[in-house]
């Protein structure tokens, strides 16, 4: 199963008052970051939720982890995440003649940001941390209810379908929000303008 992380248009189009801050890059990548790390919790978005009244177990979650796919899921999107990154970079540099050296640099960050990602999303880190959520969260009930679903076809069609509903919500909400980043721009641009 493979998600397709994808910006309508160029980021640094939308905030042009010079190149984008290293800031920024790192912003992008925190958020690309965030998404990939609620991507692995959304098979549960839906799900009652309340007060653990039960004591939940070790074996019951990692019985919700085995049958949502968690880590077959996060094996599918740390590529895509990597794929996403150096489409950002691509387009932070569209434009400019890099020389040899420049372009190294570049390989050479993308390379460490892309074994921080991998590192801190790896699945030992992120084992229990799903597990505290997990507990915190729901009751055993609620998990032994949440598992009948996903062993359904219904549960595995959801959990099939689940990286093309987050895309087309990220597909709706950019619709949005681009327009309002453009408006900004110009608002920004003008501001600049006319303080100096």
């Amino acid at each position: 199963m493979a998600m397709v992380v994808k910006w309508v248009g160029s980021p640094a189009r939308h905030l042009h008052l010079g190149r984008m801050p290293p800031d920024r890059t790192a912003q992008m990548s925190h958020r690309t970051l965030l998404l990939a790390v609620l991507m692995l919790l959304a098979p549960c978005i839906g799900a009652p939720a309340g007060a653990a009244e039960t004591p939940l177990d070790n074996a019951r979650i990692d019985r919700l982890l085995e049958v949502t796919r968690a880590r077959q899921m996060l094996d599918a999107m740390l590529p895509q995440i990597e794929a996403s990154q150096r489409q950002m970079v691509a387009q932070l540099v569209d434009g400019q003649a890099l020389d040899e050296a420049q372009r190294e640099r570049m390989e050479a960050i993308l390379a460490r940001s892309a074994g921080a990602v991998r590192q801190a999303l790896a699945w030992e880190n992120l084992e229990p941390i799903y597990r505290d959520i997990y507990r915190r969260t729901f009751s055993a009930e609620d998990i032994d209810a949440i598992i009948a679903f996903y062993e359904t076809p219904a549960g595995q069609r959801m959990i099939e379908k689940m990286p093309a509903l987050m895309q087309h919500t990220m597909d709706a909400m950019q619709r949005l929000v681009v327009p309002m980043l453009e408006q900004l721009q110009r608002e920004i641009a003008a501001e600049v303008s006319a303080g100096g």
